[in-house]
């Protein structure tokens, strides 16, 4: 009896789905919605319309890997005529690259294309937007990467109905920022010469209004050997600087800096005049491959992460790597920005009050499992116990940093801690350095 109900209520539903106009309106609609195929919609869908028609056959549209533009269509009005216009990124059966269409509104407002470009690889890595010439047009800076790993990067400028590009390179890193001041933004390229040496371009327009490529300088390859990551931000005196890390040492695994700014005079640019390129190599040498600086605190500067050996004292175990860190303004007559400590593990950085530098002691904990305790030199006086916990734990007495890892990072003073700085809270002292 009972496989004979289970039968009669599948014919049941078979006959529903058989006769779906006698259904009701509704339930008709969402039976077809589940059947049907996910369609895009707006002018996505249009657009997606206008190029397989185009084409004669479907596209394949290419998302790219990574960055703030992650969709293959970009809505933009490319050339400043003050009409939207349409890029989007596809390859089809035919072609062996990313293919860039260029499509624009009939009279009627439909989408329709008007031009289409091979790109330089099989797959887009990233999609930038940027104001690289003056005037109200924009570029699309396409970074690509190849099936073999190599990175090439387009600039493509869209002018008199014709998209055409304006450098096609290979390169390791990229930045778009206006790094001379000139209102307009540059693009400065790194890439790696044959001899190992890393080589800076800056793509920027010149006093004359012209838009052009120049070479800036190069790292030497005795002393690096590839880009890890390039950034930039105003120093402490007003300046433009452009921040670089790249890969040194015998492994080629460790991190040191360089400090530049773009030079009005002679349009280039050049080291820092603060501190000795020397000097500061040595001072940012730092053997964690992840530690590149950044705009730590949100204010527009750069620092460069140090691991000087005053810092303080490491007596623990090497299950979890912990360092002491300074983050480094070099820009600035007083050039220490941030101390604290680094977690290898977790990749984030617990910011600790300035006073703490050269006073510390990192040891394991006897009386909590898997914590750690920060200690002073000279008296041994436990002033902070950091420890990974998970979301069950009793949190009772401790102050929570932040979720690491599905699991909460938690802190809490030791006792009598007292500190000078007012500012400095606890609470709010986590970054994660992904």
């Amino acid at each position: 009896m009972k496989k004979l109900g289970r039968l009669l209520a599948v014919c049941a539903l078979l006959g529903l789905l058989l006769t779906g106009c006698n259904m009701p309106l509704e339930e008709n609609r969402q039976v077809e919605d589940l059947l049907r195929a996910p369609q895009l919609a707006g002018d996505y869908g249009a657009l997606q319309s206008a190029l397989n028609d185009w084409l004669g056959e479907s596209a394949q549209l290419k998302y790219p890997l990574q960055g703030e533009l992650l969709s293959p269509f970009v809505l933009q009005d490319l050339d400043g005529d003050g009409v939207q216009d349409a890029a989007v990124f596809y390859t089809t059966a035919q072609s062996t690259n990313v293919c860039i269409a260029i499509l624009q509104k009939d009279a009627e407002g439909s989408w329709e294309v008007r031009q289409n470009l091979e790109g330089l690889a099989d797959t887009v890595d990233t999609v930038r937007l940027a104001r690289l010439q003056a005037g109200g047009s924009t570029q699309l800076v396409v970074g690509y990467v190849a099936s073999r790993g190599d990175n090439y990067l387009a600039v493509y400028s869209y002018e008199d109905g014709e998209l055409s590009a304006i450098l096609e390179q290979s390169y390791e890193q990229y930045l778009v920022e206006d790094i001379t001041g000139g209102g307009n933004q540059d693009l400065i390229l790194m890439s790696t010469l044959e001899d190992g040496g890393v080589q800076i371009e800056l793509l920027t327009v010149d006093r004359d209004g012209s838009f052009q490529q120049v070479a800036v300088m190069g790292l030497s390859a005795d002393k690096f050997s590839g880009c890890a990551s390039v950034a930039a931000g105003v120093g402490a005196d007003g300046k433009r600087y452009l921040v670089l890390d790249g890969w040194t040492g015998i492994s080629g695994n460790n991190l040191a800096t360089v400090l530049l700014h773009f030079d009005e005079e002679s349009q280039q640019m050049i080291p820092a005049d603060q501190i000795s390129t020397q000097e500061l190599y040595n001072e940012s040498l730092r053997n964690v491959s992840t530690l590149v600086s950044r705009d730590l605190d949100g204010d527009g500067t750069v620092e460069i992460p140090t691991q000087p050996d005053e810092a303080g004292l490491l007596n623990m175990s090497q299950s979890r790597r912990m360092d002491f860190i300074v983050w480094m303004d070099y820009t600035s007559p007083d050039p220490k920005k941030s101390f604290g400590l680094l977690d290898e593990e977790t990749n984030c950085y617990i910011e600790l009050p300035m006073e703490w530098e050269g006073n510390l002691m990192l040891t394991d904990s006897t009386e909590v499992e898997g914590a750690v305790e920060l200690r002073t030199v000279d008296e041994n006086k436990l002033v902070l116990t950091v420890r990974l916990a998970s979301n069950s734990a009793d949190a009772a007495g401790w102050t929570r940093l932040g979720m690491v890892a599905s699991r909460q990072m938690q802190a809490k003073f030791g006792p009598d801690v007292t500190i000078a700085d007012e500012t400095y809270r606890l609470s709010r002292s986590l970054h994660r350095l992904n």
